[in-house]
């Protein structure tokens, strides 16, 4: 992913990471509560710290990947025995599993249609 992408995913993220920050100091409304928008505030901001400094992949790359896979696994649960289920099983397997994969290598899978969009040739020279 070339610099200039990363630097405006990370802007988009901070500025995510408010809205969920100023959304979860007045909880009143909140059908799940306060600590969604928190968690989801954090979650933002390791998109942040991964955009703006790469060198920190090894552990904010897993700890993304880790949260989508879980929420994905979390979905598929939770919709089971329900209309959603079959939506869930699909967005697991195209979400969750290369998510689970980022957890667990650390690092993009470099297989399928779109391997090469994220394990650039120019990706490979800076880092």
């Amino acid at each position: 992913m070339s610099k200039g992408s990363r630097i405006a995913i990370g802007i988009v993220a901070l500025l995510c990471a408010i809205g969920f920050f100023m959304t979860a100091l007045d909880p009143s409304g909140l059908p799940a509560g306060s600590n969604v928008f928190y968690g989801m505030t954090a979650l933002c901001v390791t998109i942040a710290i991964a955009c703006f400094f790469p060198k920190s992949h090894p552990i904010t790359l897993r700890i993304i990947g880790a949260t989508i896979f879980f929420a994905y696994a979390g979905y598929v649960i939770h919709s089971f025995r329900n209309q959603n289920f079959g939506r869930a099983i699909a967005g697991f397997f195209v979400c969750g599993l290369p998510s689970g994969y980022l957890a667990i290598a650390g690092n993009y899978p470099s297989w399928g249609r779109a391997g090469e969009v994220f394990n650039s040739e120019q990706n490979n020279k800076q880092e």
